[in-house]
């Protein structure tokens, strides 16, 4: 619940943005600009909108379309890269399914139209963007490295407003986006910084720690502005602590675990049961009978506060079902009525997991969409590359994001937190888990300035190198390596470059 009113600059920042992302493609490379708007405008936007006679005007339209007109205006030729695939069908059903949503409930063709813009605007703007500039092992290398620096980013922040409290939204646009009863947490705050909510930022700070741990651990990336990387990771593992995130921190904890036992136990399986997992839980809730209360009692062992908080959303959720229960196909479209309300129109189910929301605005048809497109990516990407091999420093990004989209997945079962960060790095994982089963077409390098030199057929399998050795670009076992061209240093160094690695 937003508190205040939006200040001049709020209103100034949030419509001004789009011509500073412009700029960026002006000053920098096209795939660092492309990034870094998307990353300072998640992160320093004001979390507010307002609606226009087509779509709403708020945090996402303003960096979706901001780096969708850098492209389109200052490097339109990179958008002939693009080529559909099948693995993109269901993101393309999800971002089409609030049209027979609508047409089924109102049979309005405008507010079907309109609806459908809204969630390409979210979903499909940076989804098509990521699947053209990073679906290859070296710029999602680039994008992990990138998500590491924006939780590096909001360190002092984080900081500033567990000392002081969730105040920075208030004092530079004058409105906190949440009550600030949900920021205390253990005698002291969970931060919000800009996001929409501590959960948020919590999510965030772990995503950045989990792909600090693995970039570091595979040699992917060892100084970071001139210090070993290992002393910018130790302030950032810090703070995702004090942030006091207790979801977002198990979800760490669990990402670590997959990456490593999926390297040293050389299997597949951990993954793919991590990708299933959020499928086990909507089953389970939904037509399982699963009432999870035998999880809040194991909760209220630790904290009954937590327990009482899981319960009620427990609570809310299977109305919820219920709800969606007689409008199974398509749901009831994007509006109030998939909410359970009193007879004097009062809400009485407080929709809180983005799971639900997506069933009882858009049926099972969006739902299976959805979340097919979230995870099949991962699934896919651990079926194709081997585990020996995840530990390549240029398969770092790759891995990361073949977990931390599953981690996504399984955050949005319980609340609803979008991040087009998160959304950019699902396009490129798409585009690379669709060429991994060819590998000419993984190794497939980026346009760098550096003209790549032949290798021989057969090399031996790549490992995590030695400290100082430079990273290899093999990811697959010698005896199926075809001769294609490596990329050399100076390849490397010049795509670090251009997306702006320190």
């Amino acid at each position: 619940m937003m508190t205040g009113n939006p200040n001049l600059i709020a209103m100034i920042a949030l419509c001004g943005w789009p011509l500073i992302a412009i700029a960026l493609f002006l000053i920098l490379p096209p795939r660092r600009a492309l990034i870094a708007g998307y990353v300072i405008g998640w992160l320093f936007l004001p979390y507010f909108g307002y609606q226009t006679p087509f779509i709403g005007w708020n945090k996402h339209a303003a960096t979706s379309f901001g780096a969708l007109l850098g492209v389109l205006l200052l490097d339109p030729s990179s958008l002939a890269s693009f080529r559909l695939r099948l693995i993109d069908l269901p993101m393309i059903c999800w971002l089409l399914c609030l049209v027979p949503a609508t047409l089924s409930n109102s049979f309005n063709p405008y507010s079907a139209i309109a609806d459908s813009a809204s969630q390409i605007v979210t979903w499909g703007v940076p989804y098509f963007l990521g699947r053209v500039y990073f679906s290859d092992p070296a710029t999602l290398r680039g994008m992990a490295v990138w998500t590491f620096i924006a939780g590096l980013l909001y360190v002092p922040f984080c900081l500033y407003e567990i000392r002081m409290s969730p105040v920075l939204s208030i004092d530079f646009y004058g409105f906190s986006q949440h009550s600030l009863a949900q920021s205390i947490r253990m005698g002291g705050f969970r931060p919000m910084v800009f996001l929409q909510h501590g959960l948020a930022v919590g999510m965030v700070m772990a995503a950045a720690s989990l792909a600090g741990i693995w970039l570091t651990w595979s040699g992917s990336i060892k100084r970071l502005w001139g210090v070993p990387v290992v002393v910018p990771l130790a302030v950032l593992l810090a703070t995702t602590a004090l942030v006091k995130s207790t979801g977002a921190i198990a979800l760490l904890i669990v990402g670590l675990a997959v990456l490593f036992f999926t390297r040293y136990l050389r299997t597949s399986v951990i993954v793919l049961a991590l990708a299933a997992a959020p499928f086990g839980y909507m089953l389970a809730r939904s037509v399982g009978g699963w009432s999870g209360y035998n999880l809040v009692a194991q909760i209220e062992k630790f904290s009954n506060e937590r327990a009482m908080s899981l319960a009620f959303r427990f609570d809310c959720e299977r109305m919820l079902i219920n709800r969606a229960s007689q409008r199974p196909v398509f749901g009831w479209g994007l509006n109030a009525n998939f909410m359970v309300t009193d007879a004097n129109g009062n809400i009485e189910s407080v929709p809180d997991g983005y799971w639900v929301i997506a069933l009882g605005t858009s049926g099972l048809f969006g739902l299976v969409s959805l979340y097919l497109a979230l995870l099949l990516p991962s699934a896919l990407f651990a079926l194709r590359i081997k585990p020996a091999t995840w530990d390549a420093p240029l398969l770092a990004g790759g891995c990361v994001f073949a977990v931390l989209l599953p981690l996504h997945a399984i955050d949005n079962l319980f609340n609803a937190m979008l991040n087009p960060l998160f959304i950019l790095a699902l396009g490129g994982l798409t585009g690379l888990a669709a060429a991994a089963g060819d590998p000419r077409a993984l190794l497939a390098q980026p346009r760098v300035d550096a003209t790549p030199q032949p290798r021989p057929a057969t090399t031996p399998r790549p490992s995590r190198p030695a400290p100082g050795a430079n990273p290899s670009p093999d990811a697959f076992d010698a005896e199926t390596a075809p001769a294609i061209p490596a990329s050399p240093p100076a390849a490397r160094k010049s795509l670090d470059e251009e997306l702006g690695i320190p």
